[in-house]
């Protein structure tokens, strides 16, 4: 009987551990937020806003953490944003990553 009590209360903890605290963003808000602030980086740098709604934030260690990857032109754009549970911005992390293709080497002329 001790041993099932034990049981059900560590499964108990372990389905608390994974779901954000009450009062706190959903999913979604967390989603629209995070969207938001990597299209505002990806404006400032880039001058491009290519984030859209996609796959929605996932709760994890105490923080919302939302990520995605774009293309834009000939290079891709990708963004991991974490958040705080109340949504404060803890950190934005925007690389590009250029897909175009060119030679190595200096550049030779035909005599």
């Amino acid at each position: 009987m001790r041993t099932s009590c034990v049981i059900l209360v560590v499964l108990l903890l372990a389905g608390c551990a994974s779901s954000p605290p009450k009062g706190r963003l959903t999913a979604e808000q967390a989603t629209d937020l995070a969207v938001q602030l990597a299209n505002d980086q990806a404006a400032e740098l880039y001058h491009v806003r290519p984030f859209q709604d996609g796959q929605l934030a996932r709760y994890a260690e105490e923080r919302w953490v939302w990520a995605d990857r774009r293309g834009v032109g000939h290079q891709d754009v990708q963004v991991t944003v974490e958040l705080a549970a109340d949504g404060s911005t803890n950190r934005v992390d925007l690389k590009v990553f250029d897909s175009m293709i060119r030679p190595f080497g200096p550049k030779t002329t035909a005599p």
